[in-house]
């Protein structure tokens, strides 16, 4: 497998997409195989949710995630989907790799101004994790700063996972 970055800039737009479920998506192509017609994207997600956050008395709110889809053009084989670094490098040629993160920031300011949610929930997919994984959540967290939102709660739950509770300032 020799997957081709597709990219070697900042895309310039998103086309954002309504899923029928409450989300929104931004798809953004970053590589492709021609051996086995394989296309990796960037997907971005921010998905309506009712449940509630008790000690916020917030019953309802907006999640914000990200993920690496490897998707097969011919239908030849299921879609692969990670969050996990180690195994989407496989997919990620080094060309691509130093944009992920920045196309993340960037997908997710353009689903905020499109959105515009009250209340943003950011979680961490693994238990634990060091602080250098952490990297990538003090960016999103600063992109949504910038948007006019601020942390208003962060911790641990349940499961050892990290996570952050944003809220934008009501304007008259």
């Amino acid at each position: 497998m020799a997957f081709v970055s597709l990219i070697s800039e900042m895309p310039d737009s998103f086309s954002i997409e309504a899923d029928g479920d409450g989300a929104h998506v931004v798809l953004v192509p970053v590589a492709y195989c021609d051996v086995t017609d394989r296309l990796v994207q960037v997907e971005s997600r921010l998905t309506y949710t009712q449940a509630t956050l008790p000690r916020l008395n917030i019953a309802s709110f907006h999640e914000f995630s990200f993920t690496i889809l490897v998707v097969s053009l011919s239908d030849d084989a299921p879609t692969y989907e990670t969050q996990d670094r180690t195994y989407a490098r496989l997919y990620l040629p080094d060309g691509c790799r130093p944009l992920i993160m920045p196309i993340v920031s960037a997908c997710l300011k353009a689903l905020v101004a499109h959105v515009r949610p009250t209340v943003i929930y950011r979680v961490t997919k693994s238990r634990n994790p060091p602080e250098k994984a952490l990297r990538k959540d003090v960016l999103l967290t600063r992109t949504l700063e910038d948007e006019g939102y601020a942390v208003i709660e962060t911790g641990t739950d349940l499961w050892g996972r990290r996570f952050w509770v944003l809220s934008r300032a009501l304007t008259v």
